[in-house]
């Protein structure tokens, strides 16, 4: 992963207020705990750190972290 990458991912256990290592790349938004006030605070956070314009519609749409990854590298 690259620093964005990493930087991105490393952002979601701070939202969740979990440990790291809690958080599975595969394992849907939703089913971690990013309700939608959550989601409203990470896609903020993803665009105060990068300028990444996400709505929190496209966020859920994307599924998972992993594919978030995905999408950050295209």
């Amino acid at each position: 992963m690259s620093n964005t990458d990493t930087e991105a991912i490393r952002l979601l256990p701070d939202v969740l207020y979990v440990e790291p290592d809690a958080v599975d790349l595969d394992t849907g938004f939703p089913e971690l705990g990013l309700d939608s006030i959550l989601a409203i605070e990470y896609v903020a956070q993803l665009k105060a750190s990068f300028g990444f314009e996400y709505s929190i519609t496209e966020l859920y749409d994307l599924g998972t972290p992993r594919a978030l990854v995905a999408r950050l590298r295209s």
